[in-house]
């Protein structure tokens, strides 16, 4: 039994470890400071996998993304976005698909992928309506109006 609890408690510091680097990226980000915030949650992101964490790995990869959006760097946070995306739609994961959609949708659109991006961003504005979120979804509705002009 000992050694089952020092277990858990390993685990439950390597979580508290990613959390922490998370929130020191948000921080750094907040402070201008992107290039370090992209390390540390890369370093968040390793210690997501190897704790097997699926739903931290979608998550930190989409901050990964933002990052290197708000860098304009598109090439870079498109994979971050698919990826982050195809985790949270295998899960059924309805709260994260809608967000993170509404940056994948977008950039497929701006790509030259119009239809695949509406139809993410379609899906988000159904998942908002879903959650009851009806102001989120006529703004993404109304995103879709301007992009079908």
């Amino acid at each position: 039994m000992k050694k089952s609890l020092t277990v858990f408690q390993a685990l439950g510091d390597q979580r508290e470890r990613a959390v922490t680097l998370g929130d020191i990226a948000r921080i750094k980000v907040d402070k201008g400071e992107v290039d370090e915030a992209l390390k540390l949650h890369q370093e968040e992101l390793t210690v997501y996998q190897a704790l097997g964490d699926v739903v931290g790995n979608a998550h930190v990869l989409w901050s990964i993304a933002q990052i290197e959006m708000q860098k304009e760097d598109y090439p870079n946070a498109f994979p971050h976005l698919q990826e982050s995306y195809a985790i949270l739609l295998k899960l059924g994961r309805l709260d994260g698909i809608i967000y993170v959609g509404l940056d994948l949708g977008q950039l497929l659109c701006a790509g030259g992928a119009k239809e695949e991006g509406m139809a993410i961003l379609s899906r988000s504005r159904d998942g908002f309506r879903k959650l009851g979120q009806e102001a989120q979804a006529r703004q993404v509705q109304a995103l879709l109006d301007s992009l079908s002009s």
